[in-house]
């Protein structure tokens, strides 16, 4: 069983990726976090990562699952993603905020990872990661 803080390290990396990190992180540099299959997201494919989530935080009822793989880079290290809204709540400071499951896998299925973090919509329409 994992321990909960690590279950949610590559939460805080894919937040970080998505550029919605709702709360301010330590100055201490995230290199443990270089190894995770969230991490490893091409560059050249976050902006792609970035509308796949925004559309189904934004469009998806909860419970559908939505794929994403990765295009850029060496099939072998392509990072596939199923993204899944599991609940939906109404806040008064938050408006929306969503739960969002994501299973990251390689393609040879060997290694995985799975998270799960809050995504608040703000205000200007963008959705920001939750510190709770």
């Amino acid at each position: 069983m994992k321990k909960p803080a690590a279950r949610h390290l590559p939460a805080l990396v894919l937040a970080t990726v998505l550029g919605g990190l709702a709360f301010a992180s330590s100055a201490a540099p995230l290199s443990f976090l270089n190894q995770t299959i969230t991490a490893s997201v091409p560059a050249k494919d976050v902006p792609a990562l970035r509308k796949a989530v925004g559309d189904v935080l934004n469009n998806a009822a909860d419970k559908s699952t939505t794929q994403w793989t990765s295009s850029h880079g060496p099939r072998s290290r392509q990072v596939q993603m199923a993204l899944t809204p599991l609940q939906t709540s109404q806040t008064q400071k938050a408006n929306t905020c969503r739960l969002l499951n994501v299973e990251a896998s390689r393609p040879t299925g060997k290694l995985k990872e799975e998270w799960q973090f809050w995504f608040c919509k703000q205000p200007n329409g963008t959705w920001k990661a939750s510190a709770q």
